[in-house]
């Protein structure tokens, strides 16, 4: 992360562009949060989706900090962090954060601040752009968004409070099973996890994200005693045992947590790992 945030700063000088954070974030997609966006965004109040983040930020970043203060009648949205990045990682934090909720929920609070703590900028075109409407702070206190503490309470549009339990439980065991381990199959099966309600990914993918080549990884794997399908097939038993002895999830949705599309392809393949039907390895536990 202390890398990224240098060649950011190195990209921003070449281009003499101070603003790259804020230009990069346009591109932000919905999904782009991945695990952390599905669970948060389901979550049924603004309230429980900023607990959400605050708990599960570091399945997308081992770095990332966030956290919900309540001063008077207001509330605080930091957005924090392990390092000390500079400003356009923090532009392209706080932008990111923003257009990823206006995705999916239009209404901006017509008394949203949004604060940096970096001095007034000569040229404001593209925060207003970014954060149209909204109240700039600049030389804040944090890095983050105030709001009237009253909405914290207001339902979320997008709640769906049947998904939420089932994705929650899956935030957790991201939680739990994601760790800086030293050993590249740690990393793959980190990756695994993330990527598990997509399928569980792909080498190319996991090599990409690794930053290195399709060769690279199958070699260093080896090396290993494993190798990528291997991993997958595991995480997913792994994931899937958890699940049947340690939550209350139907077949089904463990089904779609795993990454497939129809019920009946887990449950050929669970038979195929464990010799038993999942609902048969339920009842054994």
């Amino acid at each position: 992360m202390a890398d990224c945030d240098a060649l950011l700063t190195q990209a921003a000088g070449e281009l003499a562009d101070p603003d790259l954070g804020l230009k990069a974030a346009l591109h932000t997609q919905v999904g782009d949060f991945e695990a952390l966006e599905w669970v948060a965004m389901s979550a049924p109040t603004w309230r429980e989706a900023n607990a959400v983040v605050a708990r599960y930020c570091r399945i997308l970043s081992s770095a990332a900090e966030v956290r919900t203060e309540v001063c008077g009648n207001k509330a605080h949205l930091i957005l924090g962090s392990a390092l000390s990045p500079g400003r356009v990682a923090l532009d392209y934090a706080l932008a990111m954060y923003h257009l990823a909720i206006q995705l999916r929920v239009h209404e901006v609070p017509e008394e949203l601040e949004v604060w940096f703590e970096y001095e007034t900028p000569d040229d404001l075109s593209a925060h207003l752009a970014i954060f149209p409407g909204a109240r700039l702070e600049f030389r804040a206190a944090f890095s983050g968004f105030v709001t009237d503490a009253a909405r914290l309470d207001a339902p979320l549009p997008t709640a769906n409070v049947s998904l939420h339990g089932v994705l929650r439980a899956h935030a957790e065991h991201l939680l739990a099973e994601l760790a800086s381990g030293d050993h590249l199959s740690a990393r793959v099966s980190a990756y695994v996890l993330e990527e598990m309600p997509r399928g569980g990914g792909t080498a190319d993918r996991a090599a990409a994200q690794l930053c290195m080549t399709r060769r690279n990884l199958t070699r260093r794997l080896r090396e290993e005693g494993t190798s990528f399908s291997k991993i997958l097939q595991q995480t997913r038993y792994r994931t899937a045992c958890h699940y049947l002895v340690h939550g209350d999830q139907s077949v089904e949705d463990i089904a779609f947590l795993l990454g497939y599309s129809e019920c009946s392809p887990f449950v050929r393949a669970f038979r195929r790992w464990s010799g038993y039907a999942p609902h048969e390895y339920r009842l054994r536990r």
